[in-house]
Order: structure tokens, then sequence, then C-alpha cells
């Protein structure tokens, strides 16, 4: 099956609000099966709704469309569709009594506008609204199907939790379909990665692969079309084989949560010890639920004073080799794992910018350490010269050497920020 989705609203061309209804389906789309051909927005204006819906169902099996199905004069949705199906508006009287509870139990009063909102093109048919007042609707024409949703999102989710995606199963027979598949890496450029694939990111290939970078993240997207479950699985597998050791996860999980998974796998735990990024690492792992079980907690070093008074970096380090060195950065990861009892240390140190750099320390340089029960790795980079992208990757370039540890992957695994 193929789908477009055409999102209504003057709201949306204007810059006041973001489509994400358009995001959320293609996601919830792809878990069925269907393939998102195009993704449009129209504003409030029956003859551009008209047009659009006449330009998407002539090359899409399935149009959903969000927003627009309100009480109010600029929500002309129903007028559009009815015009675009060549059929009059009805009042449904089963939506009409939902929508009269709806008021009546809330002890408030129903306006003529709200009558509005039952209407629907004569064949058309109404869905319940579980958390709010229009109904959606749904009605077949010209060979295709035509979904109208509400466009507040919490409406919208209930709608296909309760009504699309059930029609959509049946729609299939009742067989689930293979989800698609987000294969997440880090520690290349999106180029570095997409080389490893060869032949794999052909656009004729089936399965279709589409890729992505967000956050430096290689985002390597397997869509199930176009070859049985045992072939997408093969291809699935080749595509991870082909990018290790930088493949970290699958859909939405983080660095941070299979580092904690391998951490609580082993019964140990983490701290950490940080300069140039301020706390970044620290915040990034308490980002996941159950963190407390394996990360201890950690220090803001950011003066020389501090690393001295708290970690026991000594100050004759300091003065020799300067806070962004790899003798600091080691003796930073071992007194904090001195001082908290925990196997596992990160630590960084480097110049974050715009100024501080020098002829042999520019902006961008990042000295790392790993401490772990076999000793210490300590590791140097050149993360860029953008202030917050540099603490950015610093953040998920320690993650990822611990990752590699915790894995018994070489943490000196090239990468394409290496300081040479």
């Amino acid at each position: 099956m193929k789908a477009a989705i055409l999102a209504v609203g003057d709201e949306l061309l204007g810059g006041r609000c973001l489509d994400t209804n358009s995001h959320w389906l293609c996601d919830h789309l792809s878990h069925h099966g269907v393939t998102v051909v195009e993704t449009r927005s129209v504003g409030d204006d029956q003859a551009r709704i008209v047009t659009a819906l006449r330009s998407l169902s002539s090359t899409a099996d399935l149009v959903i469309m969000t927003g627009g199905l309100g009480p109010t004069q600029d929500d002309l949705t129903r007028e559009a569709v009815a015009e675009f199906a060549g059929q009059d508006l009805v009042v449904d009287g089963s939506a009409l009594e939902w929508i009269t509870t709806f008021f009546r139990e809330r002890d408030m009063t129903m306006g003529d506008a709200q009558k509005r909102i039952a209407m629907r093109p004569e064949h058309a048919t109404c869905h319940r609204n579980g958390v709010g007042t229009a109904p959606s609707i749904r009605m077949s024409i010209g060979g295709g199907d035509l979904w109208l949703l509400p466009g507040p999102p919490a409406e919208m989710h209930d709608a296909w939790d309760s009504h699309v995606s059930t029609w959509l199963q049946q729609a299939s027979g009742g067989q689930p379909a293979t989800p698609a598949v987000t294969i997440k890496a880090f520690g290349l450029i999106e180029a570095e990665l997409e080389a490893r694939l060869g032949d794999l990111t052909r656009r004729d290939h089936r399965p279709q692969l589409g890729t992505r970078v967000s956050q430096d993240e290689f985002l390597l997207h397997v869509e199930p079309v176009g070859v049985d479950d045992a072939g997408y699985q093969a291809c699935v597998a080749d595509v991870e084989a082909r990018l290790q050791p930088y493949v970290f996860g699958r859909q939405a999980e983080t660095l941070s949560d299979v580092v904690g998974a391998a951490l609580l796998a082993r019964g140990e735990s983490l701290v950490t010890a940080e300069s140039c990024t301020g706390g970044g690492i620290g915040s990034c792992i308490v980002d996941v639920a159950g963190s407390s079980q394996w990360f201890r907690g950690g220090w803001i070093t950011y003066s020389n004073e501090m690393k001295q008074e708290f970690l026991g970096v000594p100050a004759g380090l300091l003065e020799e080799h300067g806070a962004v060195s790899e003798p600091v950065v080691a003796a930073m990861a071992e007194g904090a794992a001195r001082q908290s009892g925990a196997q596992w240390a990160l630590a960084v140190s480097g110049i974050a910018g715009p100024g501080g750099g020098t002829a042999d320390k520019p902006v961008g340089t990042v000295w790392m350490a790993c401490h772990g029960p076999t000793g210490v790795t300590s590791r140097r980079f050149r993360l860029g010269a953008d202030r917050s992208r540099i603490r950015m990757r610093t953040v998920k370039m320690a993650l990822q050497v611990l990752r590699w540890r915790l894995r018994d992957i070489d943490p000196m695994t090239p990468t394409s920020w290496d300081a040479t």
C-alpha cells in the first residue's frame, strides 16, 4: 500500500505550528509496511485542499488528512472532501449524540457551531473521538481510501490507535507487517559509512536503504518493501556487519542506553569527570530511566583547582602539560574511579572555543580517558570549530569509547575525528 499525508491549516504555513503529525504518521505507517510517497501541507482554503486531494489520490492508495475538522469557519476539510467526492454533507446522528454527551457530561454549553463537527460526506463513516469532540471520518473513493483525522496530536494519536491501526491490520488480512528498522552508528562521517555499504545503497536495491545524519549519528533506515522477511532480515544483518564496530543500536536506542545495559549486565558502575562538556556526559546518562543502578555520579572540574582538590590531579602535571593533555585526563579518570569506587570512569578535557586555542592545541582539541578494570585508555581528538558541536561530539565519543571497551572492541578504533 502507498500512502500520502495531507496536513491542513494556515498555522502550518505561517510558521506558528510545527507539523509533527506527518512525522508521527510516517513512522507509524511504516510499522504496517505502508510506504509513504508524499507529505504535503496546505492552508485553510477549500479550493487548494480539493486540488491537493486530486493530486495525492492519483498516486496513493491511501490518503490521510489531519486538521480542519473543528467547528470554526476556517475548518474546511469536510467541505473540501465532500466537493472532491461529489457528495453532500449530512449530519451523522451517532456522532451528534457523542458530541452532545461530551458537553453534557462536562456541564458545558454546546453552541450551534459544535453541531457542524458531526457532519460528514453522505457515503463516509464517522468514528468516535476518545479524547475530544471532532470524529474521525473514513471513506472509499475511486479505488482508494481516505481518512480524516483531528489535528490536535493527542486526538490524532487516539484516532490512530482506536481506528486507523485496526483498519490497516484488517486491510492486510490480519497479517502483522514486518517493521522497518533504523540502525544507528557513530564515529565516522556519513560518506565513510555509506562507502562501507557499497551496492546496498543503490536506489533500485530491495529492501531500500535510506540514510541521514542527526547530531553526527548516522541513521540508516531499512524499509521492508520488495523482499520477503528472510531477505529483509538478511539485509539488516549484512548492514550491521558492514558498519561494525560503529553501530551501537536500533530505533530510539542511545549510546547511554546501550552503555547502561552493558554495565548493568556486568554488575559494574560508572562515574564521570568532566571539564569542557560541563556535565553533558552525566546529563545524557541520567536521561536513561534506571541509570541510578549503574551511574554513581560525577565531577564538573572546570578549573585546575577543582581538578586538584576533588580528583587529586597533581599540580605538577597541570603545570607541565596543561589541563588539555593525556597525563591530566588520565589522572582525572583515575582520581574519579578512586574517589568513587566505581569500576569505570570517563574523563574529558578540551578546548571548546571560540578562544583559547594554540598552535599545538587548536580549538576543537579534546583529550578523553576511559578508566576500567584493566587500566586507562586515553585518546586525542579534533572535533571541529563550533563550540556546541565540539561539546556534543565529545559526549558521544566518550560514550562510544566506553562501549567499545565494555564489548572488548579495540578502544583505539579509528574515527573521523582522530588527531594525528
